[in-house]
């Protein structure tokens, strides 16, 4: 009885988000939708004037600061007025790092060109080129939307010699609870792409000014490099935006004989969340739930998102999503008298740049509870208990028909697959219905795709998305060696093999449902004492693995806890991190 007591606040929690969640899928009206997820790129390009010539310099990456490779560029040129200018001849020159130069070739007004292996790309022209801006147009493709820059040229009375500039070593990382981070750039001549120059020409490396800047461009340090060509910062992190993703910049302005330069780095900053109590707790009954209001902050002030979560003896009794650096945790829990209970804090975050401080212990004052409340709550527990009892006898609901009056499956299979459920007379493609497998309720957004082998590129096909009612309709011609990939917001992802044209059922698994499977399995295959009767559970395995001190397993087990009956939904990155952190099992030896 104590245990289904204890259970019911996360019952209210996971009824609260199921009855949500149709509201939340029922945004999407009529016919099914096609949608196409597309990247988006960035062009970086230097261009100056040569006494003979021009030259122009740069790279295509995407928005993950990746290098897009073998991409098409066109370029043109515009006079100040904005009219099209007429492009003498151009060669190709070595990019940045480059094996070999790419050629261009002539287009309508202009020339064409690939990026190479390292999305760099470098042109020069054999006359001069006054008064002009260089347009650089990427068309994009399936993978990438287009992209536009307009490079100015700059007047230079002598060939410049082109310049790489290189984190190193690289920085991705950035502990805001730290007060410097040092960072190290590192200037180098390109001697692959050095004219007019002489790459036995003595280079002058040193008291060269280097600038750093984050994605918004704001100027953070400046540094001359030394005699090695290095540029060494001793940042102040003080100076960075708050925690999460970002982008360090280096930048080299040039000078009167090498060519301007620049580089980005990706970089995450994470920081520590420290928790503390608002204001004393008040006593309270603990049946009704004590409430804990928490300050939740971190060294740059209050923290946004993620989970307080309070445990009582190592059981979790509580939870609160974290807005605006607070949370108020309902701590309910059973109480024989009045008292202080023991009570600990700790936070899950919600995203990887927060990095979770020591737990905060706290005495939970509770009153004890009334010989009237203990009978009225012996009574609505043993009510629940036979209406739960009384469910299994029942005969199932009918299921469910789509608005054509097509019957889905009868029964929902308990797992995640694809079903042809019959032929479609003179069909190119497929439509049928998403369902969860063991509800049968319907999935409204799910998305389907259709993919291919390919060597380059997604290989994706086409792609549809079910309506309100979990319904679609895809088009696209058979191949055998085609596969079908269905995901779903709150459900797992599947891929088989793609049926030949037909009416299927398709059925998934909620995400909470996967990650608790694949605990299961994971403890059946460990054996005793991780199986235990008569089912190996998440608080089972972590008492378990605290017991034989796998501290691995029990954070793991704890984890899996959290997000199979936690108040927050299991996105993909929760579930793809739940595995890829699953123990080796037999890693450690088992105490007796």
């Amino acid at each position: 009885m104590r245990g289904l007591r204890r259970c019911l606040p996360w019952a209210l929690l996971a009824a609260t988000a199921l009855a949500a969640a149709p509201a939340a899928h029922a945004q999407t009206q009529g016919a099914p939708l096609r949608i196409h997820v597309r990247g988006s790129a960035q062009i970086e390009a230097v261009a100056w004037t040569e006494p003979d010539g021009f030259v122009v310099r740069g790279s295509v990456v995407d928005d993950a600061r990746s290098a897009i490779a073998e991409a098409p560029l066109s370029l043109d040129a515009l006079t100040s007025a904005g009219a099209p200018a007429v492009l003498p001849a151009v060669d190709g020159c070595a990019a940045d790092g480059a094996a070999r130069a790419r050629e261009p070739r002539p287009s309508q007004g202009g020339y064409v060109i690939a990026t190479d292996e390292r999305g760099g790309f470098c042109l020069r022209g054999r006359a001069p080129l006054a008064d002009a801006t260089l347009r650089i147009r990427f068309a994009g493709g399936k993978l990438y939307d287009a992209v536009e820059a307009k490079i100015p040229l700059e007047a230079r009375a002598a060939p410049l010699a082109p310049v790489i500039l290189r984190f190193d070593p690289p920085v991705d990382a950035v502990d805001l609870d730290r007060p410097t981070v040092n960072v190290t750039v590192a200037l180098r001549l390109d001697r692959s792409g050095a004219r007019g120059v002489g790459s036995g020409a003595p280079f002058e490396r040193e008291r060269l000014p280097v600038v750093l800047e984050d994605e918004r461009g704001a100027r953070l340090a400046e540094a001359p490099t030394g005699g090695d060509g290095r540029a060494r910062f001793e940042l102040p992190t003080e100076r960075l935006d708050g925690a999460g993703q970002g982008v360090l910049r280096a930048r080299f302005d040039g000078t009167a004989t090498l060519a301007k330069a620049s580089v980005s780095q990706s970089v995450v900053r994470y920081a520590q969340v420290t928790l503390d109590l608002s204001h004393p707790v008040e006593p309270a009954r603990a049946e009704d739930g004590v409430p804990i209001d928490v300050e939740v902050r971190s060294s740059r002030g209050p923290v946004e998102g993620g989970v307080v979560e309070a445990l009582r003896a190592g059981e979790p009794v509580g939870a609160a999503t974290v807005a605006g650096g607070k949370a108020r945790v309902i701590a309910a829990f059973t109480a024989e008298r009045a008292g202080t209970v023991p009570i600990s804090l700790r936070y899950v975050p919600a995203s990887p740049w927060w990095i979770p401080g020591a737990e905060l212990a706290i005495d939970v004052p509770v009153a004890g509870p009334g010989a009237w409340r203990q009978i009225a709550l012996g009574a609505a527990v043993l009510a629940i208990a036979g209406w739960v009892l009384g469910g299994w006898r029942r005969a199932p609901k009918r299921a469910a028909t789509t608005r054509a009056g097509d019957e889905r499956p009868v029964a929902p299979p308990g797992r995640a697959g694809v079903r042809v459920m019959g032929p479609l007379e003179g069909a190119t493609g497929w439509r049928g219905a998403v369902a969860d497998a063991h509800d049968g309720t319907p999935i409204a957004r799910a998305e389907l795709v259709i993919v291919v082998p390919a060597f380059d590129g997604s290989g994706v096909i086409a792609r549809a998305q079910t309506d309100d009612v979990g319904e679609f309709s895809i088009e696209a011609p058979y191949r055998s060696d085609a596969r079908l990939v269905v995901r779903a917001p709150m459900h797992s992802s599947h891929e088989q093999a793609l049926p030949s044209p037909s009416k299927l059922g398709i059925a998934l698994v909620t995400r909470r449902r996967a990650v608790l499977d694949r605990l299961v399995r994971w403890a059946r295959r460990q054996g005793a004492p991780f199986e235990g009767p008569p089912e190996p559970t998440p608080g089972h395995v972590r008492r378990v693995a605290s017991r034989v001190q796998q501290r691995e397993v029990e954070l793991w087990a704890s984890r899996i806890e959290h997000a199979a009956f936690g108040p927050d939904p299991v996105d993909e990155r929760i579930e793809q991190d739940l595995g890829a952190s699953e123990p080796k099992p037999g890693a450690a030896p088992l105490a007796p």
